[in-house]
């Protein structure tokens, strides 16, 4: 049986006017529309009186005890807002018997992305991730790390995902990611996507650990004057055994590049998203080799930046399935250059296309 929100319980409302419902308490769903899973006080006290919409107007939180069929109920709401710009992104809202005092609220941390364009209108490497306070909690980040990334309001966002995103999932969260901001530029809104991951908690700390969450976002819609794309979201608990249908759908895709990349193990190997030259994902012979990690490839090309975004396209596009092969200087993170023989072979990945698996042969 699905669960429902009842009386006694948070919802997390989002979407457009706070109609879809993400999680109650500490179960995730959806998103789904919110009055298929409300029951019949909160889905009157919420809903039917548009509390939830009007907290999407005026963005306060409220706690009121209102009469409803002879008993007093508790009403309490909660928005949520992006740490960058304060948008408004979601509502936590709860209905109780006024003589019972309201559980705590499920801890929930928003996020938002800046992606810099380039002067064609497509996304540059140069990304920023800017988290509030919740955030830093749920990826239980060592305090003193956590208040240098406040000061400075942001975490770059190669760094955030391979420092703290487990391996075997920065493939997928990349791909959901590039899908959104692909949505935007085609002047899709509105679409709420989900998706379930591993992090690494405890980032700065000699005490690790794991923790399973899920990412609820969406694309602020793009302009053609637009200097930047935006997402927004946030992220929560999850048991380990939920898992999205996104993630489901996309199993056969990721395990494709996967697959590529295995194959390619023996040398310094990276997925670069064919149109961007953005770096997925690397293996660790490829940082060990001091070729930088998830950012962009054509940011490490030396002088022939435009040529091997040609050729990395070409070979993503998989007119072939054989592996395309050129000589280019590449610059390590240390600023010295190496010039290498690349071999790119084409894989799916992802709802936007096709990727390049690349291999360097030292």
């Amino acid at each position: 049986m699905p669960v429902q929100l009842d009386v006694g319980s948070w919802g997390l409302f989002c979407g457009h006017g706070g109609r879809q419902l993400v999680l109650i308490d500490d179960q995730p769903c959806g998103p789904i529309s919110a009055r298929k899973i409300t029951r019949p006080i909160p889905r009157r006290l919420l809903l039917d009186q548009n509390r939830v919409t009007h907290a999407y107007e005026n963005g306060s939180a409220t706690t009121e005890t209102v009469t409803h069929s002879g008993t007093e109920w508790t009403v309490a709401l909660r928005p949520v807002f992006s740490p960058r710009s304060s948008t408004l992104i979601g509502v936590l809202a709860a209905v109780s018997s006024a003589d019972q005092a309201l559980p705590d609220p499920p801890l929930v941390g928003s996020w938002e992305w800046e992606i810099e364009r380039h002067p064609n209108g497509q996304p540059t490497s140069h990304r920023r991730t800017y988290w509030d306070q919740n955030l830093f909690q749920i990826y239980d980040v060592d305090p003193s790390i956590a208040q240098l990334r406040q000061d400075q309001g942001y975490w770059e966002a190669g760094e955030w995902a391979t420092g703290l995103i487990d391996q075997t999932d920065q493939m997928r969260l990349s791909a959901s990611i590039r899908d959104s901001i692909q949505d935007g530029l085609k002047g899709i809104s509105g679409t709420l996507r989900c998706l379930t991951y591993s992090v690494v908690t405890g980032y700065g700390s000699s005490s690790q650990g794991r923790r399973h969450l899920r990412m609820v976002g969406q694309v602020v819609p793009v302009e053609p004057g637009d200097d930047k794309i935006v997402l927004q979201g946030f992220s929560y608990d999850a048991p380990s055994t939920f898992h999205d249908l996104a993630l489901e759908h996309d199993a056969a895709r990721v395990d494709d590049v996967l697959r590529g990349v295995m194959e390619l193990a023996t040398e310094p190997i990276a997925v670069v998203d064919g149109t961007t030259l953005d770096v997925l994902m690397t293996s660790q012979s490829w940082r060990r080799a001091g070729f930088g990690h998830i950012g962009g490839l054509g940011d490490f090309a030396n002088g022939a930046s435009g040529e091997l975004r040609a050729f990395i396209a070409t070979a993503a596009a998989g007119v072939t399935e054989e592996p395309r092969s050129m000589v280019v200087d590449l610059r390590r993170v240390d600023g010295s250059v190496k010039t290498v023989r690349i071999t790119v072979t084409s894989v799916r990945s992802g709802a936007q296309g096709r990727d390049a698996v690349i291999r360097l042969d030292l």
